[in-house]
């Protein structure tokens, strides 16, 4: 037996069919309103019980993985992580939120990794200078809850934990089962995500709310000022397509962030400026470069970067006469970030100047167009399960970090590429299901 099908029979069923008894109990346990109001009157079930319950978890793991159990240490190390999820859920459907749980959550998170991740540097499976930065970041991040008014943890720290656990299963299947190539290359690219993560998770908790969105739209232009470098200095092109992923996932959340916390007065100016360099400016620069002809490049670059910038500025002219404050569900034409998507891609991915020329400007085509296209983050995305939205980003996560060890990134640029042209294409599904309809 292949040590993969031993990680199927042995880690990764079990695991599913935890995560499914409990995504069933819950889904029983919370169906009507008596049943709510049973789990409200046992102390045991509250979310805060939950949460103090798993205090010794990590360490009780720890102990497991010591005594030389380390399947049952994994196996019991993912059963209570599972509680995170079920805690969550009856504090939002049973309406038993409060302060101290929003602190008390993390806190108990914090307490079941990081004693393991402690001990994995001990044993030498971890880099002890990530690992150090780590608890640094989430340290300081914990104890700004006593000072801080939100005590929740942000997407960032959201982010962090959950790739924090997948990180220890790595970690876990190469130790129980040797090496193994394909997972073991990632475990160095995903401790650097999570350091990274629990940096920004402790940032965000120390600087005002109102400049949440600032600072993603900053930071959003950072990236796309250090893509434009990138491109100009000659370096491969998928490495500044990456700095746009990152702005883009950045300006999802600048528009939430602004309207849940407020923002400052030039703070649709540093999101527009933003967007334009990183989906505008840098994009047209990688399809500029792509091309065996510099001068069918430049001329398709620019055309691109046009179509976002007029694309842009009548977003915001449009948004302003019709007094719409906030964000939109729908767009008048493609949004400036999935056309920087499908022209990133197709630039790195397609070796044909004539297909990729006739892409670019399709995209132009719809960026100025007046095609409706549903905001993906506040239209579409909410209507993807939960569970899909995990395991896809669970996958793409991995194989971005299985692509930085190898440096080679195919799977993921294949994986954007197919969801940006289901995008793009998404308007006609829309009319096809109206025409049916009617």
């Amino acid at each position: 037996m292949t040590p993969y099908s031993s990680i199927l029979i042995e880690i990764a069923i079990p695991v599913l069919l935890m995560l499914g008894a409990e995504r069933y109990a819950v889904i029983w346990l919370l169906r009507t309103p008596q049943q709510i109001a049973w789990v409200r009157s046992h102390a045991w079930l509250h979310p805060n019980a939950i949460s103090r319950a798993r205090y010794p978890m990590g360490f009780l793991s720890v102990m497991f993985l010591h005594m030389g159990y380390p399947r049952l240490c994994f196996l019991f190390f993912t059963f209570w992580m599972i509680t995170d999820i079920t805690d969550g859920d009856i504090a939002r459907k049973c309406d038993l939120q409060t302060e101290e749980g929003e602190s008390i959550d993390p806190f108990s998170d914090k307490l079941m990794y990081l004693p393991m991740l402690i001990y994995m540097v001990w044993q030498g499976w971890l880099d002890p200078v990530l690992v150090s930065l780590f608890l640094v970041f989430d340290v300081i991040g914990q104890i700004s809850r006593r000072f801080t008014k939100v005590k929740a943890a942000n997407l960032f720290g959201k982010a962090k934990t959950f790739l924090v656990v997948v990180l220890l299963i790595v970690v876990g299947l190469v130790w129980i089962y040797g090496p193994l190539p394909f997972l073991g290359r990632t475990i160095l690219p995903l401790l650097g995500i999570c350091t990274g993560l629990a940096f920004c998770s402790t940032v965000f908790k120390l600087v005002p709310n109102y400049w949440y969105a600032n600072i993603l739209s900053i930071m959003n232009l950072l990236c796309g000022l250090a893509g434009c470098w990138v491109v100009l200095t000659g370096h491969p092109l998928v490495y500044a397509l990456g700095l746009v992923f990152l702005g883009q996932f950045l300006d999802l959340f600048d528009g939430r962030a602004a309207e849940r916390w407020g923002s400052t007065p030039k703070g649709e100016l540093f999101d527009d400026v933003a967007d334009g360099t990183s989906f505008g400016l840098t994009t047209g620069l990688i399809a500029a470069a792509s091309f065996a002809h510099l001068w069918v490049g430049i001329v398709l670059g620019c055309v691109y970067l046009g179509a976002t910038v007029y694309r842009l500025i009548r977003f915001v002219v449009e948004k302003r006469k019709q007094g719409i404050l906030g964000g939109v569900t729908t767009f008048s034409g493609m949004p400036s970030p999935a056309a920087a998507l499908i022209v990133g891609t197709t630039c790195v991915l397609i070796a044909n100047d004539a297909i990729s020329g006739i892409i670019i400007a399709v995209t132009a085509i719809l960026m100025v167009s007046r095609v409706p296209y549903a905001h993906f983050g506040r239209s579409i995305l909410p209507k993807i399960p939960k569970a899909v939205r995990v395991l896809v980003l669970g996958a793409f996560l991995f194989l971005l970090a299985l692509g930085v060890h190898r440096d080679h990134y195919t799977a993921p640029l294949l994986i954007s590429f197919v969801i940006a042209v289901g995008y793009m294409a998404s308007p006609l599904f829309w009319l096809i299901a109206k025409n049916r309809g009617t």
